[in-house]
């Protein structure tokens, strides 16, 4: 009878844990390399990186594929268009809860924010990496990527734009900066702070994204400088950029909107020949205003967005169409702002 009352119960108990995982939401991994693939002799797949994690298991049911697997200082626009578009498809596709993408994170903002801008699926979208390779004892790799994962299944996730996620730390794709190029907090967020944290395996957010606008280009424009103005700028980057073939340049200018007269005299020769300039602060934080010969000039303002993440905009928006108002629009939703 003892014997009968353990079966019973042992069948009773699989039978429970299959239920269990047979729910469990399906999120897929795509791996693009950088430091958290980074072994010492290359970098690994997205196969290695899942199995070193067993808890994995427990938190969805996993689908992985490898992207490209690449450092992210090798990162390229259209590298990025070619992962959105994946992404899109992927979302598309009914049984896929969320998405997570492993990245490096030299260039991680930037790729989170141009996808941020090109998602057009209300499901979890969440780009993890990791300052420490699995080669050191105290890698925080493993620790990311599980959080990512438990990030990508959670049904409050939905709606919540494409998100950043280390050292248990969640951030939004729109307001995340690099910040250290070592410390395993090296991602803040300027002016809005973190969206959420992870702790003991919650999820906790403090606030939803709403400065959020969806583009769909069919073609993007990666031909966009970025140049930063400093003491002594004389205009020779724009010059040469025009040049290079520069469709679009983002300007970080002195504080508000400043800057030197060569500087201007170089830009307005630039948006003679239909180069779209935007600006933005040099500082880090705060909005840049067009002074009346900005405005004059047909210079685009970038609102309170930094140059790295101007420049995104740019190269989807270019995709689209030249047109300087409606791409000042783009801008000003992202702000916050209602468009004039």
């Amino acid at each position: 009878m003892t014997y009968i009352r353990t079966a019973l119960c042992l069948f009773l108990f699989m039978a429970q844990a299959l239920s269990q995982a047979q729910v469990l939401p399906r999120v897929h991994i795509l791996a693009t390399g950088g430091t958290i693939a980074s072994s010492g002799n290359g970098l690994l797949s997205a196969s290695d990186l899942t199995s070193a994690i067993p808890e994995l298991e427990q938190v969805a049911s996993i689908s992985i594929e490898d992207f490209v697997t690449i450092p992210s200082s090798r990162m390229t626009p259209e590298i990025q268009f070619q992962l959105a578009l994946r992404v899109n498809e992927l979302l598309d596709s009914s049984d896929i809860a969320g998405v997570v993408i492993t990245h490096g994170t030299d260039s991680l903002e930037e790729s989170a924010f141009f996808l941020d801008l090109l998602i057009n699926s209300p499901k979890p979208v969440v780009f993890t990496a990791a300052q420490r390779p699995p080669t050191q004892v105290d890698t925080d790799g493993p620790r990311n990527l599980l959080n990512a994962v438990r990030i990508a299944a959670d049904d409050r996730s939905i709606e919540f734009g494409v998100t950043i996620t280390l050292n248990d730390e969640i951030h939004a794709a729109r307001n995340a900066r690099k910040t250290h190029s070592t410390a395993v907090e090296a991602f803040r967020s300027a002016g809005t702070g973190k969206l959420g944290y992870v702790d003991e395996g919650r999820i906790f957010y403090l606030w939803k994204p709403s400065r959020r606008v969806h583009l769909s280009p069919e073609r993007i424009q990666p031909r966009v400088d970025l140049i930063r103005l400093v003491a002594g700028s004389d205009g020779h980057l724009i010059k040469a950029a025009v040049q290079a073939g520069a469709k679009g340049i983002v300007i970080e200018v002195f504080g508000r909107g400043n800057a030197p007269p060569d500087v201007v005299a170089e830009l307005g020769k630039a948006i003679e020949q239909d180069v779209v300039v935007v600006f933005t602060t040099r500082t880090g934080d705060g909005r840049v205003i067009l002074y009346p010969w900005a405005r004059s000039m047909g210079v685009v303002s970038g609102e309170d967005l930094d140059g790295l993440k101007a420049r995104m905009v740019l190269i989807a928006a270019l995709g689209q169409h030249s047109d300087k108002q409606l791409i000042q629009e783009i801008y000003t939703q992202l702000s916050g702002s209602v468009a004039n």
